[in-house]
């Protein structure tokens, strides 16, 4: 598991968008209490510009539609 934060806007979702993501799951993190719980247990935390978030959604098997706000999306 991984959180990232896009640094650039993203024409699905716009700027600053922050999710949890795991092999062919993704969850969006609406809230900086979330972020925080889940570093506090050990999941790293890395900034991307959207070049790199989408590479990483790609070679995590996530498609981009799975982009939404409060998206929970699992491809299981």
């Amino acid at each position: 598991m991984l959180i990232i934060r896009c640094t650039d806007n993203l024409p699905e979702v716009g700027g600053g968008y922050v999710c949890m993501v795991g092999v062919r799951s993704l969850r969006h993190m609406t809230s900086m209490d979330m972020v925080n719980a889940m570093q506090a247990v050990g999941v790293q935390y890395k900034n991307l510009n959207a070049s790199g978030f989408y590479a990483a959604l790609s070679s995590l098997s996530i498609p981009r539609t799975a982009l939404k706000t409060g998206a929970d999306w699992s491809g299981r």
